[in-house]
């Protein structure tokens, strides 16, 4: 008898046992491989997301990088950043002569193409070419409320038709039309073409830098990467017109770039 409940006490406890073990084998399970599987699910939900917040952020991300505006002036720089910091985009015009389409392709495809690589949806970049001397000037077209505007004031096609104070009126009368329509808009210079053999020419050339620091304008000076006027490595640069080539194209929106995009 006694055997009896000695074998009933051992067989309770062994199933006391048997329980116990399976509970606490099942907690270590569920603690073993549920919670670094949530774990890491976790961390890979964060980590796409902070993917595609960052991938969001660049596509709509309509701020400049300040470091870029670093070779404009000030004025220029502020006009830029106060556009970027109100996430609007600067509309910016590149204006002058048929030179500016000379070449394959011409200068202000290639700074236009330059500036967009750069600035993405914060600038937009438009082109006007004229035909004519700065007389023609009011032919291009304002009406949109630009920014910035690149102008190459014709100086080379008034070259023994328009007088040194003529054209500097034409260029006071656009900034006028400029302003008009918007009036924090900045007028940027830059001289046409050197071609070879230039006389007086350069003196025209010179006078418009002088109009330019003269009046406050900024102004781009790009005649410093062509081959002097006197040297004949410059008609490798030009056409048989005078006008760009791709190299000389090239030359010129490398020069004009570099104002609009550091380094």
């Amino acid at each position: 008898m006694k055997l009896y409940k000695l074998g009933g006490l051992i067989a309770v406890l062994a199933c006391l046992g048997i329980l116990v073990y399976s509970y606490l084998s099942w907690q270590d399970k569920l603690q073993g491989a549920g919670l670094p599987d949530e774990t890491a699910s976790a961390e890979t939900q964060n980590t796409e997301t902070k993917n595609q917040n960052t991938e969001n952020g660049s596509s709509s991300d309509n701020s400049v990088n300040e470091e870029s505006l670093a070779n404009m002036d000030e004025a220029v720089q502020e006009l830029f950043l106060q556009k970027s910091s109100t996430g609007e985009t600067l509309e910016l015009l590149i204006a002058g002569s048929a030179a500016l389409e000379s070449g394959e392709p011409g200068y202000a495809e290639r700074l236009k193409a330059s500036l967009e690589d750069a600035y993405g949806d914060s600038v937009e970049v438009s082109i006007q070419a004229i035909d004519g001397t700065s007389y023609n000037l009011p032919e291009v077209d304002l009406s949109a409320g630009y920014d910035v505007v690149l102008l190459e004031p014709m100086t080379l096609m008034n070259n023994d038709r328009i007088s040194i104070e003529d054209e500097r009126e034409d260029v006071r009368d656009f900034a006028a039309r400029m302003e008009a329509e918007n009036p924090e808009a900045q007028l940027v210079l830059h001289a046409p073409q050197p071609i070879y053999g230039a006389g007086f020419y350069l003196a025209q050339v010179q006078a418009l830098e002088e109009f330019a620091n003269l009046y406050g304008y900024p102004y781009i000076e790009h005649w410093n990467a062509w081959p002097d006027t006197d040297d004949i490595a410059l008609k490798e640069h030009l056409t048989d017109e005078a006008v760009p080539n791709s190299k000389g194209a090239e030359t010129w929106a490398s020069e004009l770039s570099s104002y609009f995009i550091a380094d």
